[in-house]
């Protein structure tokens, strides 16, 4: 082997300039897979947390009736209870909230707009969906003080409202009667959920109850588990200890939209790794090819002194090893460098306007990457599989030459 390592090394490096080219080649279509993977797991990290931690949360508890009719009385039997009792004990959960919805119209002094109204709780929904972190304007709710709502930056533009300006909520009640509430704005939040920020409002849930005529109850139970890999089978142990007549599901069964989605991330990374390492390959391929041709002579030679079809094959392919190690060690660097790059700074998609949208989310203009090493290793495996396979086709037409015809060539 160690044979076959030297003379290997040794013929990589006749031709410097070649196989220099084609190492660097390798290496930044390396270095580029690296950095576009990085690129794509940010974005759908923050599509994930926008689409399901922040909306839909990880499980699902409802009426097993409200899902298709979204009628107003078809609220969750006992919800309170199963938030405390059931919920909060279960250790695989990091936390639960409860929600209240309801459609109306939302007025200022110069226009209305089309509502979807979500009462919560302020302390319990900032520990599920975090939305407090996307106040732009103002501050989340408290709580404590009626008539506060906090409004997406989208429906403040439509309403021409802003942070203390006060707004009128209609809207019909479950027992038939008009629902009416004034409300203070307290704060705006760009959530990143295209439909939440044009047109939702978030407001404590005992007050949309009392505007409701629905006081304690629930329309849907969200929670939000501890190990994101165990999902379905939290789901599955909620499904055995809730009552008949709720309906529990995970997250890719409420929204399968959004599944697709998401699950939409691989197949984008391998379309990426296959069109860059198809390129690699022809220049594995074209840089072994030549190496045979122009060495069939001494090639021959080899044969002649006794060198096995075999060990002359291995010849070929740790040539090409070398060239894909060499290649990952250039494409390492530079792409933890780009990665680097993504993780801290980010890139700007969208110059001076708020935001990218895309599949109902709106990201920030500034998009930062997220570096996993699954990633990696795949990008490096590509690598050496490609040049493996490349190598084969020259190896397989060393091995086969005859030495008297191959001493002749000169």
């Amino acid at each position: 082997m160690r044979f076959l390592f030297n003379v290997a090394w040794r013929n990589l490096w006749r031709h410097r300039r070649r196989s220099l080219l084609t190492a660097s080649a390798m290496g930044v279509g390396v270095a580029m897979c690296m950095a576009m993977l990085a690129l794509t797991d940010g974005m759908y990290l923050k599509m994930f947390d926008v689409m399901v931690t922040d909306a839909i949360g990880h499980i699902q508890v409802h009426n097993a009736d409200y899902p298709r009719s979204q009628q107003l009385h078809d609220t969750i039997e006992g919800g309170e209870a199963l938030l405390t009792e059931t919920l909060d004990g279960n250790p695989a959960l990091h936390a639960s909230t409860g929600r209240l919805f309801a459609f109306g119209l939302l007025g200022s002094d110069n226009t209305s707009a089309g509502t979807r109204f979500m009462g919560v709780d302020p302390v319990r929904e900032a520990a599920v969906s975090g939305i407090p972190r996307h106040i732009k304007a103002g501050r989340w709710l408290e709580g404590t003080t009626p008539g506060e709502v906090v409004i997406g930056t989208g429906l403040a533009d439509t309403l021409e409202a802003k942070v203390g300006d006060e707004l009128v909520l209609i809207t019909q009640a479950a027992d038939g009667s008009l629902g009416n509430e004034l409300l203070t704005v307290v704060g705006l939040a760009r959530t990143g959920n295209t439909a939440m920020d044009r047109g939702g409002a978030w407001m404590p849930l005992t007050e949309l109850q009392s505007v409701l005529a629905l006081e304690g109850q629930l329309h849907e139970v969200v929670t939000i588990v501890k190990d994101p890999d165990e999902i379905a089978v939290v789901a599955d142990g909620l499904r055995a200890s809730t009552p008949d007549g709720l309906l529990v599901r995970p997250w890719f069964e409420a929204n399968p939209q959004a599944a697709e989605m998401l699950g939409s991330q691989d197949v984008g990374k391998g379309i990426m790794l296959f069109i860059v390492f198809t390129v690699a390959s022809l220049g594995v391929l074209n840089t072994m090819l030549m190496s045979v041709f122009e060495r069939t002579r001494e090639l021959g030679v080899l044969r002649a002194l006794g060198l096995a079809r075999s060990r002359l094959m291995g010849l070929v392919i740790v040539e090409s090893v070398l060239l894909a190690t060499i290649s990952s060690a250039g494409g390492l660097v530079l792409g933890g460098l780009l990665d680097l790059y993504l993780v801290t700074t980010g890139i700007n998609m969208a110059g001076n306007s708020d935001g990218v949208s895309f599949g109902g989310v709106t990201f920030d203009p500034i998009i930062k990457g997220d570096v996993q090493p699954g990633g990696i290793v795949l990008t490096l495996a590509c690598v050496f599989v490609v040049s493996l396979l490349a190598s084969i086709w020259p190896a397989l037409r060393a091995a086969n030459l005859e030495p008297v015809d191959a001493m002749r060539q000169s």
